[in-house]
């Protein structure tokens, strides 16, 4: 059962023996001072590639547990460093960006795919109200990203049970509408980095993990508004903030399943959630491109059935979703 702390990381070293520390240079800075004991080692994760990490766990000393602090990349690297090493594992997310620390796999990359790789089970979880705080806004509601995906993820649930015969549940889709009702209810504070606000996005990334555990597959929050994710990190080669491309991808899926993108988008700037692609850097040619990989990547990584297995995306259609992006 993992323990969730809300508050401060103040003297968490001191109630763990030999500990690592996998982390980065913005995050370690925050809470270094703050953490208490100290760690056998310190790692700045550089990226999730199978090989790094493997070599990672080989060359670090033997420890009791290690604390993951920061962003999903070093939450996930401290996760597949639990599993490989059967040892426990502290999560201190200094961002609510993805939603990482509250599932068990981790995101692996390898040969240009994603793979979800491992199980493990955080003994604790620590919410440190100052350092999410101190980072930029957009970081946090970033988060947002991974919850609202539930709206374009349960049509696409729904679509492969009437179309293939997939299993569905109803009463776990049932659980994650409730979600996305309360996070509507709470854009406000969530936009603004309350108490509130945190607590509440927090709650939802575990929710969602519970809902997606209990139907077995990640069907109830991740649908091809991921795949738009996925598809872009893979044309392009480039590391993004994970919840804001997944609210592109929100945005683009919408188009194809409902032509709601208008609605979604008003509330996705409720908040905060920088979706729109010039936010992070994206040029239109690239936006144009990963729409039109969509298909092509989730056959290639044989993903699940969605919305992008019945429709003809064309550059025509993509040409017109960046134009309104850009408007």
């Amino acid at each position: 059962m993992t323990e969730l702390v809300y508050g401060k990381i103040d003297g968490l070293g001191t109630s763990l023996d030999k500990y690592a520390v996998m982390t980065q240079e913005i995050p370690w800075n925050l809470v270094k001072d703050r953490i208490g004991g100290t760690p056998v080692s310190v790692t700045m994760v550089q990226n999730l590639e199978h090989e790094y990490l493997d070599c990672m766990v080989s060359e670090l000393p033997k420890v009791d547990a290690v604390v993951g602090i920061g962003g999903g990349v070093t939450i996930d690297a401290s996760k597949y460093f639990a599993w490989r090493r059967d040892c426990p594992a502290v999560y201190v997310p200094t961002i609510l960006s993805v939603n990482a620390y509250a599932t068990p796999s981790a995101a692996v990359r390898e040969g240009g795919l994603v793979k979800y790789l491992g199980n493990a089970i955080p003994q604790k979880i620590v919410i440190d109200y100052e350092a999410i705080r101190s980072a930029p806004k957009r970081l946090n509601t970033a988060g947002t990203g991974d919850v609202y995906s539930c709206r374009t993820a349960l049509f696409d649930w729904r679509l492969s049970h009437e179309k293939t015969g997939e299993s569905y549940d109803e009463e776990i889709a049932g659980g994650s509408r409730r979600v996305l009702d309360t996070l509507v209810k709470n854009a406000g504070d969530i936009k603004d980095v309350t108490t509130q606000g945190i607590r509440t996005l927090v709650d939802l990334h575990l929710e969602t993990n519970r809902l997606q555990v209990a139907a077995g597959k990640p069907r109830p929050e991740e649908g091809s508004e991921h795949i738009f994710f996925y598809a872009l990190e893979d044309l392009t080669g480039r590391n993004f903030l994970h919840g804001e491309v997944v609210g592109t991808g929100i945005y683009v899926a919408s188009h194809f399943q409902s032509n709601e993108e208008d609605e979604v988008a008003q509330v996705m700037d409720s908040m905060g959630l920088m979706f729109r692609p010039r936010d992070y850097g994206l040029s239109g040619e690239e936006f144009v491109s990963a729409v039109l990989n969509m298909k092509k990547y989730s056959q290639r990584a044989k993903l699940f059935f969605s919305i992008v297995d019945l429709v003809d995306i064309t550059r025509q259609d993509a040409k017109r979703l960046w134009a309104k992006l850009v408007s």
